[in-house]
Protein backbone atom coordinates (compact mmCIF):
# COMPACT_ATOMS: atom_id res chain seq x y z
CA UNK A 1 0.00 0.00 0.00
CA UNK A 2 2.68 2.12 0.58
CA UNK A 3 4.46 1.40 -2.53
CA UNK A 4 1.47 2.35 -4.26
CA UNK A 5 0.64 5.90 -2.40
CA UNK A 6 3.90 6.51 -3.85
CA UNK A 7 3.23 5.63 -7.35
CA UNK A 8 -0.29 7.26 -7.32
CA UNK A 9 -0.10 10.03 -5.15
CA UNK A 10 -2.93 12.21 -3.85
CA UNK A 11 -3.92 15.03 -5.89
CA UNK A 12 -3.18 17.38 -2.79
CA UNK A 13 0.27 15.76 -2.71
CA UNK A 14 1.01 16.02 -6.19
CA UNK A 15 0.16 19.90 -6.39
CA UNK A 16 2.30 20.45 -3.60
CA UNK A 17 4.88 18.54 -4.85
CA UNK A 18 5.26 20.57 -8.42
CA UNK A 19 4.49 23.30 -6.28
CA UNK A 20 7.94 23.27 -4.97
CA UNK A 21 9.47 21.85 -8.24
CA UNK A 22 8.03 25.78 -9.33
CA UNK A 23 9.76 27.67 -7.09
CA UNK A 24 13.61 26.64 -7.82
CA UNK A 25 15.01 29.34 -10.55
CA UNK A 26 15.15 27.12 -13.69
CA UNK A 27 11.61 26.87 -13.42
CA UNK A 28 10.27 30.62 -13.12
CA UNK A 29 9.22 30.40 -16.68
CA UNK A 30 6.50 27.66 -16.18
CA UNK A 31 4.68 29.74 -13.60
CA UNK A 32 3.88 32.31 -15.99
CA UNK A 33 0.66 32.56 -17.69
CA UNK A 34 -1.24 33.35 -20.82
CA UNK A 35 -1.50 36.98 -19.60
CA UNK A 36 1.84 37.05 -18.24
CA UNK A 37 3.42 35.86 -21.57
CA UNK A 38 0.95 38.20 -23.69
CA UNK A 39 2.18 41.64 -21.22
CA UNK A 40 5.76 40.30 -22.44
CA UNK A 41 4.90 39.82 -25.91
CA UNK A 42 3.80 43.45 -25.56
CA UNK A 43 6.51 45.25 -23.75
CA UNK A 44 8.98 43.48 -26.14
CA UNK A 45 6.76 45.33 -29.28
CA UNK A 46 6.53 48.46 -27.59
CA UNK A 47 10.43 48.54 -26.93
CA UNK A 48 11.46 48.16 -30.21
CA UNK A 49 8.94 50.49 -31.61
CA UNK A 50 10.26 52.71 -29.35
CA UNK A 51 13.63 52.23 -30.51
CA UNK A 52 12.78 52.13 -33.82
CA UNK A 53 11.11 55.69 -33.44
CA UNK A 54 14.20 56.94 -31.51
CA UNK A 55 16.08 56.22 -34.57
CA UNK A 56 14.13 57.25 -36.70
CA UNK A 57 13.56 60.97 -35.17
CA UNK A 58 17.46 60.94 -34.32
CA UNK A 59 17.90 60.68 -38.42
CA UNK A 60 15.07 63.41 -39.06
CA UNK A 61 16.87 65.72 -36.70
CA UNK A 62 19.97 64.82 -38.25
CA UNK A 63 19.08 65.24 -41.29
CA UNK A 64 17.21 68.47 -40.60
CA UNK A 65 20.77 69.90 -39.77
CA UNK A 66 22.29 68.77 -42.70
CA UNK A 67 19.65 69.99 -44.70
CA UNK A 68 19.69 73.35 -42.56
CA UNK A 69 23.44 73.75 -43.49
CA UNK A 70 22.56 72.53 -47.27
CA UNK A 71 20.53 75.39 -47.12
CA UNK A 72 23.03 78.17 -46.13
CA UNK A 73 25.56 77.42 -48.15
CA UNK A 74 23.22 76.89 -51.10
CA UNK A 75 22.18 80.49 -50.20
CA UNK A 76 25.60 81.56 -49.87
CA UNK A 77 26.61 80.28 -53.10
CA UNK A 78 23.47 82.08 -54.52
CA UNK A 79 24.89 84.88 -52.96
CA UNK A 80 28.26 85.00 -54.29
CA UNK A 81 26.73 83.91 -57.67
CA UNK A 82 24.65 87.00 -58.15
CA UNK A 83 27.31 89.58 -56.45
CA UNK A 84 29.58 88.01 -59.38
CA UNK A 85 27.14 88.17 -61.82
CA UNK A 86 26.05 91.34 -61.64
CA UNK A 87 30.09 92.63 -60.70
CA UNK A 88 30.94 91.63 -63.85
CA UNK A 89 27.50 93.41 -65.80
CA UNK A 90 28.85 96.23 -64.07
CA UNK A 91 32.31 95.66 -65.39
CA UNK A 92 31.22 94.99 -68.91
CA UNK A 93 28.68 98.12 -69.36
CA UNK A 94 31.34 100.38 -67.54
CA UNK A 95 34.25 99.48 -70.02
CA UNK A 96 31.60 99.83 -72.86
CA UNK A 97 30.48 103.29 -71.77
CA UNK A 98 34.11 104.24 -71.12
CA UNK A 99 34.80 102.86 -74.56
CA UNK A 100 31.86 105.11 -75.61
CA UNK A 101 32.42 108.43 -73.80
CA UNK A 102 35.96 108.55 -74.61
CA UNK A 103 35.93 111.02 -77.68
CA UNK A 104 39.33 110.24 -80.35
CA UNK A 105 39.00 113.44 -82.33
CA UNK A 106 36.70 116.33 -82.05
CA UNK A 107 36.81 118.81 -85.15
CA UNK A 108 39.80 117.15 -86.31
CA UNK A 109 41.73 117.59 -83.55
CA UNK A 110 42.89 114.14 -81.58
CA UNK A 111 41.58 113.68 -78.28
CA UNK A 112 43.80 111.20 -75.81
CA UNK A 113 43.94 110.83 -72.60
CA UNK A 114 45.79 114.12 -71.53
CA UNK A 115 43.51 115.82 -72.84
CA UNK A 116 41.05 118.06 -70.86
CA UNK A 117 38.76 120.65 -71.64
CA UNK A 118 41.08 123.38 -69.53
CA UNK A 119 44.05 122.37 -71.69
CA UNK A 120 42.28 122.97 -74.76
CA UNK A 121 41.50 126.51 -73.99
CA UNK A 122 45.23 127.01 -72.85
CA UNK A 123 46.06 126.38 -76.32
CA UNK A 124 43.37 128.66 -77.45
CA UNK A 125 44.55 131.55 -74.87
CA UNK A 126 48.30 130.51 -76.68
CA UNK A 127 47.36 131.24 -79.95
CA UNK A 128 45.24 134.32 -79.06
CA UNK A 129 48.53 136.03 -77.46
CA UNK A 130 49.57 135.88 -81.09
CA UNK A 131 46.84 136.96 -82.92
CA UNK A 132 46.07 133.56 -84.39
CA UNK A 133 42.64 134.12 -83.59
CA UNK A 134 41.56 131.10 -86.24
CA UNK A 135 43.19 128.61 -84.30
CA UNK A 136 42.29 130.28 -81.09
CA UNK A 137 38.36 130.13 -81.76
CA UNK A 138 38.63 126.85 -82.77
CA UNK A 139 40.35 125.20 -79.71
CA UNK A 140 37.68 127.18 -77.52
CA UNK A 141 34.80 125.69 -79.12
CA UNK A 142 36.81 122.20 -78.74
CA UNK A 143 37.12 122.73 -75.57
CA UNK A 144 33.68 123.71 -74.89
CA UNK A 145 32.41 120.40 -77.02
CA UNK A 146 34.81 118.57 -74.68
CA UNK A 147 33.45 119.78 -71.73
CA UNK A 148 29.37 119.59 -72.39
CA UNK A 149 30.10 116.08 -73.35
CA UNK A 150 32.09 115.04 -70.19
CA UNK A 151 29.20 116.57 -68.36
CA UNK A 152 26.44 114.52 -70.59
CA UNK A 153 25.25 117.80 -72.09
CA UNK A 154 25.87 115.63 -75.32
CA UNK A 155 27.48 112.67 -77.16
CA UNK A 156 30.32 113.40 -79.30
CA UNK A 157 31.26 110.75 -82.08
CA UNK A 158 33.40 111.69 -84.88
CA UNK A 159 30.76 112.02 -87.85
CA UNK A 160 28.35 114.42 -85.69
CA UNK A 161 28.25 118.23 -86.94
CA UNK A 162 27.94 121.40 -85.52
CA UNK A 163 24.16 121.58 -86.94
CA UNK A 164 23.48 117.98 -85.73
CA UNK A 165 24.96 118.92 -82.23
CA UNK A 166 22.72 122.12 -82.36
CA UNK A 167 19.48 119.99 -83.04
CA UNK A 168 20.31 117.68 -80.35
CA UNK A 169 20.73 120.51 -77.50
CA UNK A 170 17.20 122.01 -79.07
CA UNK A 171 15.50 118.43 -78.29
CA UNK A 172 17.21 118.35 -75.17
CA UNK A 173 15.84 122.28 -74.31
CA UNK A 174 19.41 123.49 -73.59
CA UNK A 175 18.81 126.93 -72.16
CA UNK A 176 21.83 128.67 -73.55
CA UNK A 177 20.42 127.27 -77.09
CA UNK A 178 20.39 130.81 -78.47
CA UNK A 179 24.25 131.63 -77.82
CA UNK A 180 25.25 128.02 -78.55
CA UNK A 181 23.66 128.64 -81.93
CA UNK A 182 26.10 132.17 -82.49
CA UNK A 183 29.01 130.18 -81.47
CA UNK A 184 27.98 127.54 -84.08
CA UNK A 185 28.08 130.51 -86.46
CA UNK A 186 31.03 132.48 -85.62
CA UNK A 187 33.11 129.44 -85.70
CA UNK A 188 31.79 128.36 -89.27
CA UNK A 189 32.64 132.11 -90.33
CA UNK A 190 36.34 131.76 -88.59
CA UNK A 191 37.46 127.80 -89.21
CA UNK A 192 35.29 127.64 -92.80
CA UNK A 193 34.97 130.84 -93.95
CA UNK A 194 38.38 132.15 -93.08
CA UNK A 195 36.72 135.21 -92.12
CA UNK A 196 39.48 137.75 -90.24
CA UNK A 197 38.89 138.14 -86.74
CA UNK A 198 40.31 140.59 -84.26
CA UNK A 199 41.27 141.50 -80.56
CA UNK A 200 37.67 143.37 -80.20
CA UNK A 201 35.84 140.56 -82.02
CA UNK A 202 38.00 137.88 -80.83
CA UNK A 203 36.84 139.48 -76.78
CA UNK A 204 33.23 139.25 -77.13
CA UNK A 205 33.93 135.45 -78.51
CA UNK A 206 35.34 134.60 -75.63
CA UNK A 207 32.78 136.39 -73.47
CA UNK A 208 29.87 133.96 -75.61
CA UNK A 209 31.88 131.46 -74.63
CA UNK A 210 32.64 132.41 -71.28
CA UNK A 211 28.72 131.94 -70.52
CA UNK A 212 27.93 128.88 -71.63
CA UNK A 213 31.02 127.42 -69.88
CA UNK A 214 29.90 128.36 -66.35
CA UNK A 215 26.59 127.23 -67.38
CA UNK A 216 28.26 123.63 -68.99
CA UNK A 217 30.02 123.81 -65.29
CA UNK A 218 26.76 124.66 -63.44
CA UNK A 219 24.62 121.99 -65.07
Amino acid sequence: MIVLSLINPSRPEFEDAVHKILKHPEYKGLKLGVQDYIQMIKEYIATGLMNILKKIFSNIATAGSISETLSTIFIIIGLLAIITIVILIVVKFSKTFESKSRIKEILGEKIDDRTTPNSLRLKAEGFAKVEDYRQAIRFDFIALLLLMHEKNLLYLDETKTNEEIYNYLKKNNFSQLVLFKCLINDFNASWYGHKVWNSELYLIWKNNIGLIWNEVIHH
